[in-house]
């Protein structure tokens, strides 16, 4: 199993404590990319805002084949479950584990964030 703290090397990984904004913004249901840098370098992660009302981030890009789950801004979501636009894996909101596709029984690489008493989310520790 990969040591699910290695996306903090990665370039432009925001640091814990990290401002993402409110969780008002993003419908349950639904999620939000966030990006960090530019050009190859772009850290990209999306939280969903799971129908429990939890939260749950996910490091943007495919177990498959490392590429980006959306292709069009904040479309990861398909009845419930995120989709890989790239080959249609289909992965669990709640755990990131790809239950149907090319890369079944791998999952998504979970980003660790918070919602403070105010409704901010941020990166935690």
């Amino acid at each position: 199993m990969d040591d699910p703290g290695l996306w903090r090397y990665r370039p432009n990984a925001p640091a814990p404590g990290t401002l993402l904004g409110p969780i008002a913004d993003i419908p349950v249901g639904a999620a939000r990319e966030y990006r960090f840098g530019r050009g190859r370098s772009t850290f990209s992660m999306f939280v969903v805002h799971i129908p429990d009302g939890g939260v749950r981030a996910y490091l943007n890009l495919c177990p498959h084949y490392s590429l980006p789950l959306n292709h069009a801004p904040d479309e990861f979501m398909q009845s419930g479950a995120i989709l890989c636009s790239q080959h249609f894996a289909l992965f669990r909101a709640d755990t990131g584990a790809c239950f149907s596709g090319a890369c079944e029984g791998r999952s998504l690489t979970a980003i660790p964030v918070g919602v403070s008493g105010q409704g901010l989310l941020t990166i935690a520790d």
